[in-house]
């Protein structure tokens, strides 16, 4: 009984009409203020700790587990938005949060995001639900026993939502929440195509990253303070077009073709969540405005 009236409780705040602070009325000051929050936290705040690992192909991850490890917890894996790590601002509040309500909350690192290196001719994108299952047996080693569930936000909740229903039966997870997500990733791809200016703002944290001059993370520059492993590993890229890229999709286009897409469709094709969204065995919550861009 004590469950079903939680859950009741729980149905009755999701269905309550939801008003933004005011900052958040529009989308445009709304990615404003999602942009900020986006920005790596000083070194000296953490209160988590980051371990790295080598997938099977050579690519570099991390799992940035808060406040050490407590295996006698349930753990959420959070999966951040494009351009961002376990370090951005809304992935530590996030996180704090999961720990006040009793869950070992644990972030993953995607490839070559901000302070990773590049280790393999690959980097971190919708594609990562393929990385998925790797991490998970990192986690359940770790954690064994515990119950896992998943958080995403954006193109987090974008792979999430890929991985699961790829998954069904078989995904390890009870259950998933999914964040400002898109889920007709085709139809996400025409919308940039659409809205450039929108694409050219999403293109600069990936060229140029998101600084905090107190991280100690040299600027936590992503793909520019990275064209050396970057030439190395992708030596027909030219690195001077990608920096002089005016949309997202431009620069996305120099890699793709590294990573075995034919197009920059392909991409979104491939990895797109909708066709397996019925697949889904897990309860899964998504939330996001009627306004996101």
């Amino acid at each position: 009984m004590q469950q079903l009236l939680e859950d009741e409780q729980l149905g009755a705040a999701l269905r309550r009409p939801y008003r933004p602070h005011w900052l958040h009325l529009g989308w445009i000051a709304s990615t404003a203020g999602a942009t900020v929050k986006g920005i790596p936290i000083p070194r000296t705040w953490r209160d988590s700790e980051e371990k790295k690992f080598t997938l099977k192909d050579g690519g570099t991850v991390s799992l940035d587990w808060w406040q050490g490890q407590h295996t006698d917890r349930p753990v959420v894996l959070v999966l951040p938005g494009m351009a961002n790590s376990s370090r951005s601002i809304y992935i530590r509040y996030t996180m704090a949060r999961l720990a006040e309500a009793g869950f070992q909350a644990v972030a993953m690192n995607y490839r070559a995001v901000e302070h990773l290196e590049i280790t393999s001719p690959h980097i971190g994108c919708a594609d990562t639900w393929k990385d998925l299952p790797e991490v998970l047996d990192v986690i359940e080693a770790e954690c064994p026993a515990q119950p896992i569930f998943a958080m995403g936000f954006s193109m987090g909740g974008t792979i999430l939502t890929k991985y699961l229903g790829e998954n069904g039966q078989q995904s390890r997870l009870r259950a998933a929440v999914a964040v400002s997500c898109p889920l007709a990733y085709p139809a996400h791809q025409a919308e940039l195509e659409k809205r450039k200016f929108l694409s050219f703002l999403m293109a600069q944290p990936l060229k140029a990253g998101k600084s905090s001059r107190c991280s100690g993370d040299r600027g936590q520059l992503w793909l520019f303070k990275k064209r050396e492993q970057i030439a190395k590993l992708w030596p027909h890229c030219e690195m001077s077009q990608v920096m002089m890229s005016g949309s997202l999709l431009t620069v996305a286009g120099y890699f793709f073709e590294h990573q075995g897409y034919h197009t920059v469709s392909d991409y979104f094709l491939q990895n797109d969540p909708e066709p397996v969204l019925q697949r889904i065995a897990c309860p899964l919550l998504i939330l996001g405005a009627k306004d996101i861009p």
